[in-house]
């Protein structure tokens, strides 16, 4: 990331580092893995930071990161679908819990249903 500050300090109001321990939940962050968060609070600058992001995945590639469902990523849905080895099962489960896809948005669609 130190090789990025320059592009992201200037659309940055702060970064957060968390450590998470590892977990069961097929579709975590953490799931069998002890983790570090890096969160990101961007200035509201969607140009630039969608130009930043990318830059900031590859650098993190190395550790076949998961990004946080609630936060902005650039992933292509084939790199993120490849970082969850139970994505089936949930998928299963989600058909038989919601078949009439009643919870599924553009989103989901799009991150998880596509290949």
């Amino acid at each position: 990331m130190e090789k990025l500050r320059d592009q992201i300090t200037p659309h940055l109001f702060v970064t957060e580092l968390r450590t998470i321990a590892a977990d069961t939940l097929w579709m975590s962050t953490a799931y069998e893995r002890d983790s570090l968060a890096i969160h990101f609070t961007w200035k509201p600058e969607w140009d630039a930071v969608k130009k930043i992001l990318p830059q900031i995945e590859a650098q993190l590639r190395p550790f076949a990161p998961r990004p946080h469902w609630a936060k902005l990523f650039t992933l292509s849905p084939a790199l993120l679908q490849a970082q969850y080895a139970h994505l089936g099962e949930f998928k299963a489960l989600v058909k038989k819990h919601d078949p009439g896809g009643k919870f599924r948005n553009e989103f989901l669609e799009t991150n998880l249903y596509t290949t």
